[in-house]
């Protein structure tokens, strides 16, 4: 059984997908830093945890899910082209994302990888609806969810709207489509700069306060709190206007900057080894902060950007005598049942 390997890469599909792995060690600090990131009492830190939580938190989550979506549909119909039992490689491939996400677990609990391979397999049957029902039950699935603030409940819908998305060969044809997709930035970043200015007026003053051993919250900041989740969950019904202004606009700006942009292109061609390497960045990092240290909202940002920026560097360098990431090798080889060449 021969692999399938297409040599004309999509390549905005890689530069979405880079992007919103950016986004990723921000929010997953919180968990794997729990028991010191805090709000240092500045200002400043209150305004960085409220950018978190407006521009990042659940925005680049549903770009991964509907570009898994959107995955699945790429990989059938290649599969289906040089292959006889297309459904059974994929089912192969879901299953070793299934078992690196069990592993992923162990050190990110409530990770993204296993939630994916388990919805994978009821979506690729969507694959023989038609488009258009993939279409309206997708969006329909994504409003839904968003209207009721939860993650997990717009994964599925999200995946399937990826799957319609690549049934209608959307992203093949973004550069003859140039103006649509400039229509659809154009709104989308109206409606982004609404919910911006209406989210930071909800937004408490006094921020989220962790509950640290040792330290009891007053009234004041419990009843901060309550609020701080009222409004996290109010941030999150906006979500699909972020994220569709971020994709349309990364849509149109990749044909300009192709060249420029190459760099991030590269981090998300190794979106798999980077996004497992992030977290394990993270934990060891964790391992030297000292028990009762609280770490600042800044910090913990600096320290991602950081994580992120040297990522992005060793991609580039990497896949300059390398065809794939190493998981991405290992996942192949495994999905195809041989060892496959690495190297250019």
């Amino acid at each position: 059984m021969k692999p399938i390997i297409k040599k004309d890469r999509i390549n905005v599909i890689d530069l979405i997908r880079g992007f919103a792995l950016i986004g990723l060690p921000f929010v997953n600090v919180l968990a794997f830093w729990s028991s010191n990131i805090n709000l240092s009492g500045t200002q400043e830190d209150i305004l960085v945890q409220r950018f978190l939580y407006i521009f990042v938190e659940g925005r680049f989550y549903t770009i991964f899910s509907f570009l898994f979506g959107l995955g699945i549909w790429i990989f059938l119909s290649r599969a289906k082209e040089k292959n006889d039992r297309p459904y059974a490689l994929f089912i192969r491939r879901m299953l070793i994302l299934g078992i690196a996400g069990g592993i992923h677990q162990v050190i990110n609990p409530g990770e993204a990888l296993l939630i994916y391979a388990i919805l994978g397999l009821p979506v690729v049957f969507f694959d023989k609806f038609p488009k258009h029902i993939n279409l309206i039950l997708g969006i329909a699935g994504v409003i839904t969810g968003s209207f009721f603030g939860a993650k997990l409940l717009m994964t599925l819908p999200l995946m399937m709207l990826g799957l319609a998305f690549g049934q209608y060969r959307v992203i093949e044809s973004y550069i003859k489509k140039r103006k649509t997709w400039m229509i659809v930035a154009v709104l989308s970043f109206v409606a982004t700069i609404i919910s911006v200015a209406f989210l930071w007026q909800k937004a408490p003053v006094d921020g989220l306060v962790s509950n640290m051993d040792g330290v009891e919250l007053t009234e004041a900041q419990v009843s901060s709190n309550r609020d701080f989740y009222d409004f996290a969950d109010l941030s999150f019904t906006f979500t699909p206007f972020f994220s569709v202004f971020y994709v349309s606009f990364l849509v149109l700006l990749e044909p300009l900057a192709r060249k420029l942009l190459s760099p991030l292109n590269s981090f998300g061609r190794m979106a798999f080894t980077n996004y497992i390497g992030q977290s394990v960045i993270l934990v060891i990092i964790a391992m030297f902060i000292p028990t009762g240290t609280v770490v600042s909202y800044i910090t913990a940002t600096i320290t991602c950007v950081l994580v992120v920026i040297a990522q992005i560097i060793i991609s580039a360098f990497w896949l300059r005598y390398f065809k794939y990431g190493p998981l991405e090798w290992l996942w192949r080889c495994g999905t195809y049942g041989k060892w496959l060449s690495i190297r250019k």
